[in-house]
């Protein structure tokens, strides 16, 4: 328990000044429809799943999920399980580098994905259903490093704990401080009882205790699924995938869907589609993330893919402009 209230008092400390900064110069904007998403391309994409993009504040690091070769599988499995990989460039604008796996300290036999870096780059979620350590299904774990340019100087997983995780799965989460409180919040998707249906998006205050009893966000919530979700840094556009109006688990039907609110004092709008720009039809579209001020939006698509294999996961992005 002290090791879970410690990593929530480093995420507090560490958001403090930088968020406020974000949430004074963002609140009010106003931005332009999205582009039409254009492939990452390689060595991100491959013939295998790439899945989970998130950006480094900077923009010059990619960490996101494959299946790639490197990967690792349980014994006797044909099938490779996810792992977490790291990319890096010199600038905007110049070309990703060949990826490289975050290493065994990190990644296991299980799924392990990538969910959020804490702005500072000094904390990483990840979501994983390895067994050790576990409350059952897939969890939510954090790593944390003192360096934020060192990309292989990150702590072991810790689980976050029984408030967050239950036997039940627990897919996404985020981290985002509240300047109401001068704390910290977590942001999660959670199949748990008590819920609308699959999986819904939760909050959970950060208190000097821990965490405190999550809150359904039930203005964001259906009886279909709500999954994987980003929320922008001054808290007030939340973007996430959901299969809504289906109550199957059909996964075809995932789209992209965006939530704003005129402060955090106030309740989430009725989310809206990102529309048939962004959003294939019979193709999941998820894992989306902000990047370049909210001005560049990161997600995988199962969507065809003319300059490659069928039926596999790749990373786009789209873009819009700001306007006042």
């Amino acid at each position: 328990m002290r090791t879970i209230i410690a990593l929530a008092a480093i995420v507090v400390w560490s958001f403090s000044a930088a968020v406020i900064t974000d949430a004074q110069s963002s609140r009010g904007t106003r931005f332009s429809n999205w582009s039409t998403p254009i492939n990452v391309g390689p060595p991100i994409n491959t013939q295998w799943d790439d899945n989970v993009p998130v950006l480094s504040k900077d923009e010059k690091t990619l960490y996101f999920t494959s299946n790639r070769p490197g990967s690792q599988n349980l014994p006797g499995s044909t099938t490779r399980s996810e792992d977490i990989w790291v990319s890096k460039r010199q600038n905007k604008n110049a070309p990703w580098g060949e990826p490289v796996n975050l290493g065994p300290g990190i990644n296991t036999p299980y799924n392990d994905r990538m969910r959020s870096i804490s702005t500072d780059g000094k904390i990483i979620l990840l979501q994983s259903n390895r067994l050790e350590g576990s409350y059952g299904a897939n969890d939510i774990w954090a790593i944390v490093r003192k360096n934020p340019n060192d990309d292989f100087g990150w702590s072991q997983p810790v689980n976050l704990g029984s408030v967050i995780n239950t036997q039940y799965n627990e897919v996404a989460a985020k981290y985002l401080f509240d300047e109401r409180h001068v704390r910290g919040n977590l942001f999660f998707s959670s199949t748990r009882l008590g819920g609308f249906g699959g999986p819904d998006i939760y909050e959970s205050e950060i208190t000097e205790s821990g965490f405190a009893s999550p809150l359904n966000i039930v203005e964001l919530n259906t009886g279909s699924i709500e999954s994987c979700f980003w929320v922008r840094d001054d808290g007030l556009e939340l973007i996430f995938s959901t299969n809504r109006p289906n109550l199957e688990e059909d996964t075809s039907k995932f789209d992209l869907w965006v939530s704003t609110r005129a402060s955090v004092y106030e309740t989430w709008s009725p989310p809206e589609s990102l529309g048939s720009t962004v959003n294939i039809e019979g193709y999941a579209d998820v894992n989306p993330m902000l990047a370049n001020e909210d001005r560049t939006l990161y997600f995988a698509s199962l969507r065809p893919n003319p300059n490659g294999p069928a039926g596999n996961t790749d990373i786009y992005f789209s873009t819009r402009t700001r306007v006042r």
